[in-house]
């Protein structure tokens, strides 16, 4: 198992934060259109998936048919999942005293990274 350091985690995030700061494709993209391509990855998953159960076991020795019937199998239904929701994640009124307007805006705020907390010793 692969573990990252603190310092693996700090070059992530910053990295992460630098593409979060200066924009992206996706993070401007419409919703729907996120929603098109997480469809197309999932087609892409299940056209490929013989070969890419084959690397799978090669990679972890896991069972070729395991890898194939039930990992993929939920790689494919994750990703048409999340395309269904692209484009209904809305934000709501909020009802509040007074002469105003509360709404709430579901967005990223920024980059977060964790690191495995080592067990306190006695």
């Amino acid at each position: 198992m692969s573990e990252a350091t603190k310092s693996d985690v700090n070059t992530a995030v910053a990295a992460a934060k630098a593409a979060f700061e200066r924009g992206s494709p996706w993070r401007t993209m419409d919703a729907s259109n996120r929603g098109k391509i997480l469809n197309k990855l999932a087609d892409l998953i299940e056209r490929d998936r013989a070969q890419l159960a084959a690397l799978d076991s090669l990679d972890n020795g896991k069972p070729y048919q395991v890898a194939f019937d039930v990992d993929l199998n939920l790689v494919i239904k994750c990703f048409r999942y999340f395309a269904g929701w692209a484009d209904k994640i809305f934000g709501r009124t909020v009802p509040i005293d007074g002469n105003y307007l509360s709404m709430t805006r579901l967005e990223p705020l920024g980059v977060c990274g964790a690191s495995k907390i080592p067990p306190s010793h006695p």
